[in-house]
C-alpha cells in the first residue's frame, strides 16, 4: 500500500472515533492554514532554523543560540491536549 494511501486510512479510522462537529472544526483549521499560505513559508530539511528562545518541559525558558553553542540541536514539537 502507497504512504499515501496509508494516512488515508489512518485518518479515516481516527476521524471515526470522533464526534462529527470535532472532525469538522480539524477540517476547518486545516483548510484556514493552507489557505494563509503557510505550508509555502514551512522549513525544508537543512535550512536553518530562526533563533528562538521557549520554555522546555519544565517551564524553563531555553535559549536555542545557548544551546547551539555546545554543538548540533535537535527540536521535537509536542501539539499538546487537544
Amino acid at each position: 500500500m502507497a504512504l499515501k494511501d496509508e494516512l488515508k486510512t489512518l485518518r479515516e479510522r481516527a476521524e471515526a472515533k470522533r464526534p462529527p462537529e470535532i472532525v469538522a472544526t480539524m477540517r476547518r483549521a486545516v483548510d484556514e492554514l493552507r489557505a494563509s499560505g503557510a505550508p509555502g513559508r514551512v522549513l525544508k530539511a537543512g535550512d536553518p532554523a530562526p533563533h528562538f528562545a521557549l520554555p522546555d518541559g519544565n517551564e524553563r525558558i531555553v535559549d536555542s543560540q545557548t544551546l547551539l553553542a555546545h554543538g548540533p540541536l535537535v527540536v521535537t514539537f509536542y501539539r499538546g491536549r487537544w
